[in-house]
């Protein structure tokens, strides 16, 4: 197949820039000495190298290869530039980003993209020394076995939680349970690096606590009642919130949910600036169905997008 006008005007930029890639040449006798030659050979495409001059025999390299097997004219660029790679950091001169780049942009040229040089990682590679390569993968391999390890430690402490709110469940003292309760909440926020803080006073009320997410803070309100909860509670945690800042947030979390009326009237000629969270809620976030952080960040969207104080945990889209 013969080169188009293109092809053959623009074979001569990434012959340019293979040029300092590899040696022309070398004696036979040279035990694993990489060139041109032997990267062409091993390609299949051996017969196509002219020797002599370096340049003028890449360009025609290349272009015998586009004209008669085009097939492996991939495999051929990845040979020079494996070789390459290892060819000039022998020399104290590593191929550069730059480089690849440019002969990036020669090759889409000539109507090709070859993912491997495109490769993120490949690329960024190029700026460090095979030791500081070295020492990023372990500090990868460490950081990544550091977090296995934090989720594995979450999840057992999650278990641990989950167990003892079953037993607050069960508990005969109600009074004891919500103390307890208040207990367990500020474990889980503690558990998801969120920055709890244990119940608190100021003046004129009584604050069950509050954390920090992405830098909002959110005051909590826990009620474990035996029936769905009114709209009163609501209206006065809504008083709360809406005393302290433009930009405070609030979850009222009501174990036994909230009564439909309530849902109706706490959204009614006001914006509501908290959302409800229920027992099956907190139940799937301590069986570890659904990240705390994750269910935060839904539930907030919901809020600020929606409007929607109360939504079933099956209506988010996980």
């Amino acid at each position: 197949m013969a080169l188009s006008l293109k092809e053959t005007r623009a074979i001569s930029g990434p012959a340019n820039v293979l040029c300092d890639f590899l040696p022309g040449s070398g004696h036979s006798s040279w035990k694993g000495h990489e060139n041109f030659a032997t990267v062409a050979a091993k390609a299949g495409v051996g017969n196509y190298w002219p020797g002599g001059s370096k340049k003028p025999a890449i360009s025609t390299l290349l272009s015998q290869t586009l004209q008669y097997k085009r097939a492996s004219f991939e495999n051929l660029i990845l040979g020079i530039v494996q070789s390459g790679l290892l060819y000039r950091e022998k020399q104290g001169k590593p191929i550069a980003t730059g480089e690849i780049d440019l002969l990036n942009g020669h090759i889409i040229e000539l109507g090709f993209k070859f993912p491997e040089l495109w490769d993120r990682d490949f690329r960024a590679s190029l700026h460090q020394t095979t030791t500081e390569r070295a020492r990023e993968h372990v500090e990868q391999a460490d950081a990544k076995q550091r977090q296995q390890s934090a989720e594995a430690y979450r999840s057992q402490e999650l278990a641990k939680l989950k167990d003892l709110f079953f037993l607050l469940n069960a508990q005969a003292d109600r009074k004891q349970a919500g103390l307890m309760l208040e207990r367990l909440l500020n474990q889980l926020f503690q558990l998801f690096d969120l920055n709890p803080r244990r119940p608190f006073s100021v003046v004129g009320e009584q604050i069950d606590g509050s954390f920090e997410h992405k830098a909002d803070i959110y005051l909590i309100e826990a009620k474990w009642e035996k029936e769905r909860l009114p709209e009163a509670p609501l209206l006065v945690f809504r008083g709360k919130i809406e005393g302290k800042s433009t930009f405070t947030r609030g979850v009222f979390i009501a174990l036994n949910d909230v009564s439909d009326e309530a849902k109706d009237a706490i959204t009614r000629g006001k914006a509501p600036s908290f959302f409800v969270m229920n027992g099956y809620d907190l139940l799937m976030i301590l069986s570890d169905a659904v990240s705390l952080t994750v269910f935060l960040e839904k539930r907030v969207r919901l809020l600020g997008e929606e409007g929607r104080v109360c939504v079933p945990f099956t209506e988010v889209h996980w």
